[in-house]
C-alpha cells in the first residue's frame, strides 16, 4: 500500500502472549486505514461483524467493464461518496471464484490485460476461428461477398471478421461472466466505513479459506512488498491453489497479436501487385511469393523471438526472487506493521519465519515455475494461441480466396485441367 495509518501494535508486555490463530491483517489495501489509537489489534473472531456478513465479491462483468475502470481506480484517492459507489459494485457471496493478489501501485491497465487474457483469451480465440469458418461457409454455400483483385480475387472477410469477433469477445465477453465473482480488496472491503473496513481486514483469512484459488498479478515488485508476501503466507496456510500471471508478458503478447493482424492484412494486400497474366501463370511465380511472404512475416518472427527472450528473462527473475526470498527483507509502508505481520506468519508456520522462507523457496517455487514452464514450448500454450489469433482467420481467408479463384477459372474453361 502506498500510504496508510500505522496499525496499533501490542504493548511489549503483551507481545509474549500467544493470540488465537485468526490472523490480524492480510491484504495490501489500496486505501488508508482509519486511525485506531484507542483499539488494540484483535482476532477476527472478536469482531462484532462476522466474516460471513462481510464476504463481498465483485462479478467479473463489473471488474472488467469500462476497460478495467475498477482495476485502474485507487480507492485512497476517492472521496467517501465515490468509495460508496465503488463498493456498491460488490455483492454478498458464499465463496469466491478467485482471490486477486496484487501490488496496488501497479498500473491498472496491466492488470486489466492480464485478467482479460486469462479469463477470455480462449473464448476469443475459438470465436475468431468459428466466425472465420462461418464467412467461408457462407461464401461457399450461399453467395460470394465482394472481393478485391481481378485475376486473383482475395477475400478479407474471414480475416477481418474473425479477428474483429475475437476482439469483441475480449471487450464485452465479461458481460457473460456475471456469476463469476472475485475478491478484489478495494471493492470487496468497505472503504467508507472504518469499522467495517477493519473487520473486513481481520476477516481476510476466512475469505481466503472460501476462495477456490489465488491469482497473483505478478510484477518485479510483488515479492518485495510485505503485504503481498503476507497474502502468500495465508494462502499457503489455508491450502488454496496459487496461479501466477506475469503482467509484463501479457502486455507483450497483446502487442504481438496486433502486429500479427497487421502482417496478415499486409500479406493479403501484397498479392495484387504481383498479379500478372492468368491464374495458372502465377503458379510459376512461387519463389517470388515465398520471398514476399518471408519479408512480411519477418516482423512477426522477430516479435515472437523478442517475447520468448523476455519470457525467459522473466522466468529467471521470478526464480531468483523466490529462490533468495526472505520475509525479513520485504518492504512495508508503515514500519510498525512489520511486527504484527511477522507475528502472524510465525503463528501459521510453527513459530518461525525461517519455516515460511523455506516453504516459499520450495513449495511456492515449484508451483509457480511449474505453472509457467511445465511444457515443451518456451511460451505457455495459451500465449501462443492468443498471439496467433489472427493466424487461423488469415489461412481461412487464403483457402477461401484460392477456392474462389480455382472455381472461377474452372467455370471459364472446365476442360483445362484435363488437357
Amino acid at each position: 500500500v502506498a500510504s496508510r495509518e500505522p496499525l496499533t501494535a501490542p504493548r511489549p508486555m503483551e507481545a509474549s502472549v500467544r493470540k488465537p490463530r485468526a490472523a490480524p491483517l492480510v491484504v495490501e489495501l489500496s486505501a488508508n486505514l482509519a486511525p485506531r489509537a484507542q483499539h488494540e489489534a484483535r482476532p477476527a473472531s472478536d469482531s462484532s461483524l462476522e466474516a460471513d456478513e462481510l464476504r463481498q465479491g465483485i462479478p467479473v462483468s463489473s471488474l472488467l467493464s469500462g476497460c478495467g475502470r475498477v482495476l485502474r481506480t485507487r480507492a485512497d484517492r476517492l472521496n467517501k461518496a465515490e468509495q460508496m459507489q465503488i463498493f456498491d459494485l460488490s455483492c454478498a457471496v458464499d465463496q469466491f471464484d478467485a482471490f486477486i493478489s496484487h501490488v496496488c501501485s501497479t498500473p491498472g491497465f496491466k492488470k486489466y490485460l492480464a485478467l482479460v487474457m486469462d479469463q477470455l483469451g480462449l473464448p476469443a480465440f475459438l470465436t475468431a476461428i468459428f466466425v472465420a469458418f462461418g464467412f467461408m461457409a457462407f461464401q461457399a454455400c450461399c453467395r460470394e461477398l465482394p472481393r478485391i483483385g481481378r485475376h486473383y480475387p482475395t477475400s478479407y472477410w474471414e480475416l477481418v471478421g474473425g479477428v474483429a469477433a475475437g476482439w469483441v469477445v475480449c471487450m464485452f465477453g465479461n458481460l457473460l461472466c456475471r456469476r463469476t465473482r472475485f475478491f478484489f480488496d478495494s471493492v470487496s472491503i468497505c472503504q467508507h466505513d472504518p469499522e467495517k473496513k477493519e473487520a473486513g481486514i481481520l476477516s481476510i483469512p476466512a475469505f481466503l479459506r472460501t476462495s477456490r484459488e489465488m491469482i497473483v498479478l505478478w510484477d518485479e515488485r510483488y515479492f518485495t512488498r510485505l503485504w503481498c508476501v503476507y497474502e502468500i503466507a495465508v494462502a499457503q496456510s489455508v491450502g488454496i491453489p496459487i496461479r501466477v500471471l506475469p503482467m509484463s508478458v501479457y502486455g507483450l503478447i497483446t502487442m504481438t497479436q496486433l502486429i500479427g493482424f497487421g502482417c496478415a492484412l499486409l500479406s493479403l494486400g501484397l498479392t495484387f501487385p504481383w498479379e500478372r497474366g492468368s491464374y495458372y501463370s502465377q503458379i510459376d511465380r512461387w519463389p517470388v511469393r515465398f520471398l514476399q511472404t518471408a519479408a512480411v512475416q519477418a516482423l512477426m518472427i522477430a516479435m515472437h523471438a523478442y517475447i520468448g527472450r523476455e519470457f525467459a528473462k522473466m522466468l529467471l527473475q521470478l526464480q531468483d526472487q523466490i529462490g533468495t526470498f526472505d520475509v525479513r527483507r520485504a518492504d512495508v509502508s508503515v514500519e510498525s506493521d512489520r511486527f504484527l505481520i511477522h507475528a502472524d506468519i510465525e503463528e501459521r508456520f510453527d513459530g518461525s519465519l525461517d519455516n515460511f522462507n523455506t516453504n516459499v523457496r520450495t513449495t511456492l517455487k515449484s508451483t509457480a515455475m511449474g505453472s509457467l514452464s511445465s511444457q515443451r514450448a518456451l511460451l505457455p500454450y495459451w500465449c501462443v494461441m492468443w498471439q496467433g489469433m489472427s493466424a487461423m482467420p488469415f489461412w481461412i481467408s487464403k483457402w477461401s480466396s484460392n477456392w474462389a479463384s480455382s472455381a472461377k477459372h474452372w467455370r471459364a474453361d472446365p476442360w483445362l485441367d484435363l488437357n
